[in-house]
């Protein structure tokens, strides 16, 4: 089965939208930085959004020119790149749902927002783990 690279696009396209939002919501919200596990959260945000956004430009140029860039190198790389983002958000995500609970704080809103944060970034995650199934089927194909 192969995948279209508008396919792959749209994934990526949700996976970077849903990191932004979670990178406006981390930017209003005070005090968050002061949680280990938050600023966990943060760093793999960072390197999920990088690897999103240099996915964007090559599903792009896949898109538009109706070839790799890199050919047989490139879809090892989408493959890798897909697996290790995914697996990084979902360290984050879990890491800021275990961490909310044992926080003994009296500001619930701070709680609260903790929960919102890890909930887009769990979004995010689903969205990256769709784009990694689809390089790894185009790595099959190519097989």
């Amino acid at each position: 089965m192969e995948i279209t690279p508008l396919l792959k696009l749209i994934a990526r396209v949700l996976t970077f939208v849903f990191l932004l939002v979670y990178l406006i919501v981390l930017a209003i919200t005070q005090n968050i930085n002061r949680i280990l596990a938050y600023r966990y959260m943060l760093f793999t945000i960072v390197i999920g959004f990088v690897h999103t956004i240099l996915q964007i430009a090559f599903t792009i140029f896949h898109l538009v020119s109706g070839q790799n860039i890199g050919g047989r190198f490139w879809v090892h790389f989408e493959f890798y790149g897909d697996k290790v983002a995914s697996h990084l958000l979902a360290t984050g995500t879990a890491a800021s749902f275990g961490i909310s609970p044992v926080i003994n704080s009296e500001d619930q809103t701070f709680l609260k927002k903790g929960y919102v944060v890890a909930s887009i970034l769990l979004i995010a995650f689903l969205f990256s783990a769709i784009s990694s199934i689809f390089s790894s089927l185009s790595l099959h194909n190519r097989s």
